[in-house]
């Protein structure tokens, strides 16, 4: 079917930019959301989903919700090599049919919780083959002048799909209407994601006709050369530091947001204005450092600014204020993961695209997992260090030159 649509293509200096990349790239973010709401389903109403199946709260934390960051350590590298072997389809469509399948045998079954826990362990296998496809993705189908914005776009799908999961329960009054309104909202999950399963196999490519950048017109290392090459460059490695720090900071306040903020405070309108922000931030600045071919002072601009408003966002009483704040947070800390993702990949080329994306959200779920073990009473203290920590890290790192990254993948 995609090859209908390669002849209807953009020239883009010695490459060909195919239009059909537009479709994929829809069908992926499509995906991107639906695995994000399987992750964060539970998360604004921990303790009402803990009261209907009469267990503790940290049954749903670690049970449900962060079961999604602890598979992510052992799956990703398997899921690499597997995106590497078999492409984008069958490699990434390993993980969209596991999340299609169990998602809707966790609506069918939404009153048993062994069940609904069986299947969110296996969404939770399927995670890794979406979320560290994005960058292959770009590579493989646009331009150079648009990777960071396709990435930016595959971010801001899971960002929409997190923003769904976070507000979707509060607008639907679910936590006053356990009985009745949970197990619906399960199926409905359920059934969105058999529909996003068969729009993706019916319609994904692995890529393109003619390579649309210079990037994809070279020969790649294998999965298991790559790694052991990406952890000889320096730069990569403090980038692995700054998206364990930031990324896993993250991840850990939006799996424990309810039992952050003043109980006065509806904590899944604050999560959704943090995530608006982020994904306003992911198009504007990754676009932005598309134009520009930088990605360094980025990383630095939403670290300085995140640093004290960390602190800010449980010092401040006024619920409307927080907000404000958390949507300002947001715009510069959600912008920075595809930044970040598309520099790791730049930067460790040629290892394949997935490799770089894998260990650097591998990093970021491992840190989701240990701070975790902070109480949320302190969380945002802690982040605050870690994100000042982090901030020195991007002004150590060195943007590769662009003009000199073409010029050694053309000859």
């Amino acid at each position: 079917m995609a090859s209908e649509n390669l002849g209807n293509s953009e020239n883009s200096e010695n490459y060909i930019a195919s239009k059909y990349r537009f479709v994929v790239l829809g069908i992926f973010m499509l995906m991107g959301i639906i695995t994000q709401i399987g992750w964060i389903t539970f998360a604004p109403i921990t303790q009402d989903v803990a009261d209907f199946y009469h267990v503790s709260q940290n049954a749903i934390v670690w049970g449900l919700t962060g079961v999604f960051m602890i598979a992510y350590i052992p799956v990703n590298f398997p899921a690499c090599w597997l995106i590497d072997k078999y492409g984008l389809k069958w490699g990434v469509g390993i993980g969209v049919i596991l999340t299609g399948v169990f998602a809707l045998i966790r609506g069918i079954f939404a009153r048993n919780f062994i069940i609904v826990m069986i299947a969110q362990i296996m969404m939770a296998i399927g995670q890794p083959f979406v979320l560290n496809s994005f960058t292959k993705l770009a590579a493989n189908w646009f331009p150079e002048k648009e990777k960071a914005t396709a990435s930016g776009l595959g971010t801001i799908s899971m960002f929409l799909g997190v923003i769904i999961g976070m507000m979707l329960p509060e607008i639907l009054n679910i936590g006053d209407n356990m009985e009745n309104g949970f197990p619906p909202l399960l199926l409905g999950y359920g059934i969105a994601s058999i529909i996003g399963m068969i729009l993706y196999l019916v319609f994904i490519q692995d890529k393109p006709e003619h390579p649309p950048n210079a990037y994809a017109d070279k020969s790649k290392a294998l999965v298991t050369t790559g790694y052991k090459e990406m952890l000889k460059i320096k730069d990569f490695i403090y980038l692995l530091i700054i998206l364990f720090f930031g990324l896993g900071s993250f991840n850990a306040i939006t799996t424990v947001i309810d039992l952050i903020f003043d109980p006065s405070f509806d904590s899944g309108i604050i999560s959704g204005f943090m995530i608006i922000g982020g994904v306003f931030g992911a198009i504007i600045i990754s676009a932005i450092s598309d134009a520009k071919h930088k990605r360094k002072v980025f990383l630095i601009l939403a670290l300085v600014i995140c640093t004290p408003l960390n602190i800010a966002l449980i010092l401040i009483q006024s619920f409307w204020v927080v907000n404000m704040l958390a949507l300002i947070y947001g715009f510069f800390l959600v912008a920075a993961l595809p930044v970040g993702l598309t520099y790791g990949a730049e930067i460790t080329y040629p290892a394949p695209e997935e490799s770089s994306n894998g260990m650097l959200m591998m990093l970021g779920q491992l840190g989701g997992i240990i701070l975790l073990a902070v109480p949320p009473a302190v969380l945002m203290y802690v982040v605050a260090v870690l994100f000042g920590i982090a901030s020195v890290l991007t002004f150590i790192i060195k943007d590769t030159p662009w003009h000199e990254a073409q010029r050694t993948l053309k000859s």
